[in-house]
């Protein structure tokens, strides 16, 4: 999901917003300083914060992704200027287009995450979702009482305090805001994802529930291959994974393909966010394993009753959702190592 806070100091724009003497200028030392690029460990096998090198790190803020990053999410320590700074120059003609790219940023923790792109994951639940939600109506012979779109852009808020963010899957009805905002954080963090819930359930009286679901793969992905080792070969003689390749079994363990690892194991677990008796964000039940060791066999269920006649509860199971895991992991490894081969060919 893209999010953006959008201020009177903020707006969207094609420049850079005028930098004061303490701000970053490209060329000279990065705002997030080697202190603030050391790995942490989360807890869960996430790293608090990305590791980058000083070059990567002048390609981020020249509104860039760097090519030999090896995940699809970047997470620097900074300031809300700093944060404002590289927002526009992600927005700015002069960044890589055709990418998705979202930003958002973390109050509490004062930090950016930098989204570069979705994943086959992302695009496999979401079909799920969206076709679970198409079968129960028309099952029902009853017309789609709202609309669903994925990667569309909302905004949310008062002037001078606007919210702009971009749900990985919505239902809307009659109202400009969601009535549901479903998320899918592969490489993103979950703590992010959070503040993100109960951001847009504060300003949105509109959206009534948001779904997160956070995927995590262990170990963390680097790419198995030195590229020294094959600077000299031809794509032939790279063994990297590609569509149809045969590779491990087991559907919830790593994807290892001649003899290399480019997926880790991975689990997942959904919790819908809603509100409180007092109006305040607030998870609704608990959270729910549905991939990996701890998965249980229960039902994402989506109340709907309040978008019209004809709406009501709908279901989707986990076997569902977890299919639509179990299906992505070739492409995921594929996805990955096409990205890495990108990478080699441009260096």
């Amino acid at each position: 999901m893209y999010l953006a806070r959008i201020s009177n100091t903020l707006r969207p724009s094609t420049r850079l917003l005028p930098l004061t003497s303490k701000s970053h200028r490209i060329g000279q030392r990065p705002i997030h300083s080697s202190r603030h690029g050391r790995c942490h460990d989360s807890g869960n096998g996430e790293e608090e914060f990305s590791s980058l090198s000083e070059e990567q790190l002048k390609q981020v803020y020249a509104g860039a992704y760097p090519t030999d990053f090896p995940r699809e999410a970047i997470r620097l320590k900074t300031t809300p200027q700093e944060h404002s700074i590289l927002s526009d120059k992600f927005n700015s003609s002069e960044s890589d287009r055709g990418k998705i790219k979202r930003l958002r940023f973390n109050r509490e923790l004062s930090a950016t995450s930098i989204l570069h792109r979705t994943t086959p994951i992302h695009e496999r639940l979401v079909e799920a979702t969206r076709r679970k939600l198409n079968d129960h109506f028309t099952s029902k012979n009853v017309e789609l009482p709202f609309e669903i779109y994925s990667n569309l852009t909302f905004y949310t808020g008062f002037e001078g305090d606007a919210i702009r963010f971009i749900p990985d899957l919505a239902i809307r009805s009659t109202s400009r805001q969601p009535f549901l905002a479903l998320e899918i954080g592969v490489s993103e963090k979950y703590d992010d994802m959070v503040e993100t819930a109960k951001l847009i359930l504060s300003k949105s009286s509109n959206t009534k529930y948001f779904v997160i679901i956070k995927i995590l793969e262990k170990p963390l992905f680097r790419p198995p291959l030195k590229l020294s080792n094959y600077l000299s070969k031809p794509r032939s003689d790279i063994p990297i994974p590609e569509a149809g390749d045969p590779f491990d079994a087991d559907p919830e363990g790593p994807i290892t393909i001649n003899g290399l690892k480019w997926v880790g194991k991975i689990s997942a677990f959904w919790e819908i966010w809603g509100r409180d008796a007092s109006g305040s964000p607030a998870i609704k039940g608990e959270r729910v394993w549905f991939y990996g060791p701890n998965a249980h066999s229960h039902a994402l269920k989506l109340d709907l009753s309040e978008l019209g006649s004809g709406c009501t509860e709908v279901g989707v199971e986990s076997s569902v959702l977890a299919q639509a895991i179990r299906k992505s992991r070739a492409e995921l490894a594929v996805s990955k190592a096409l990205q890495w081969l990108k990478f080699s060919a441009t260096n």
